[in-house]
């Protein structure tokens, strides 16, 4: 009995896992059918690719307040060899040393090796594939930006390798991968991601490699056992020092080197979480 109560216990700790962070750290596949029901069309809505208007064969809409496009146009205007898997209907696009890999109905995709969750899925709509335009655009290296006024998108790709980079720190913490390194890291049941603050920016006199160190500041919780069962809080803030490595590929585009998981962590503060006061 006491082996039962134990794994129910455990049952309990790892759904309250789940649900305290909102994130499948395992798996994530979205069982959604292809629908354009709830969407609305963007034939009003126009695409810059630094600064030229987009024309598009198949039309982009809107789905649950975000841009879709279609997949293949999407990728090749942003200069991307893509490859369609049929059988596990998966796009996989290739420019240089970077690698996006995203597929029909499955709320994750992979930048090489970091896993992102996504706001919207991919979806199949009349036999044409269409893909979240500003998770692609932004996981391309580029900033995505709204003009409610003329209901415009501007997609712009920077020129300083400073602020690349900087815009790179910005897509990675927000990962998946980031999040479960954290965790691990924390020893955290749940974390939430306060802010960033990059410190150090360096790029090596051969302008082709850059170390950036910056702190993460980040509320851990905790689970605790008590007579109403599991629960989850915030224990402690902790703020770690995180250092990663870049580099820049034959196509100047900044990329990872040192994946969350293997990035240096060093613990410089923790602060008891005292009635939701820091």
């Amino acid at each position: 009995m006491d082996l039962i109560r134990r794994s129910a216990d455990m049952l309990k700790l790892n759904k309250f896992r789940l649900l305290f962070t909102g994130l499948m750290l395992w798996s994530m596949a979205i069982t959604v059918l292809p629908s354009r029901a709830g969407a609305e069309e963007a034939s009003s809505v126009h695409i810059y690719v630094q600064q030229e208007l987009q024309q598009w064969e198949q039309q982009p809409f809107i789905k649950d307040g975000f841009t879709m496009v279609p997949m293949r146009a999407l990728f090749e205007k942003l200069g991307f060899h893509v490859a369609w898997d049929a059988e596990k209907q998966m796009a996989t696009a290739v420019k240089g040393g970077l690698t996006i890999s995203l597929s029909i109905n499955r709320g994750t995709a992979l930048v090489n090796d970091v896993m992102y969750y996504l706001d919207v899925t991919p979806s199949l709509e009349n036999g044409n594939t269409y893909m979240p335009l500003r998770f692609v655009s932004e996981a391309a290296g580029a900033e995505v930006l709204w003009n409610d006024a003329d209901r415009s998108i501007q997609i712009q790709f920077e020129n300083d390798p400073q602020k690349r980079i900087r815009r790179l720190i910005d897509n990675v913490v927000r990962s998946g991968s980031f999040t479960q390194a954290a965790m691990s890291v924390t020893g955290g049941d749940g974390i939430k991601l306060n802010s960033i603050n990059v410190k150090e920016n360096t790029i090596a006199a051969s302008g082709k490699t850059a170390k950036v160190k910056f702190d993460a500041d980040i509320t851990v919780s905790k689970a605790v056992k008590n007579d109403k069962g599991i629960t989850i809080s915030p224990a402690e803030t902790v703020v770690y020092e995180v250092t990663a490595d870049m580099y820049k590929d034959a196509f100047d585009q900044w990329l990872l080197q040192t994946v969350p998981s293997k990035m240096t962590y060093v613990l410089k503060e923790k602060t008891p979480f005292i009635n939701n006061v820091r």
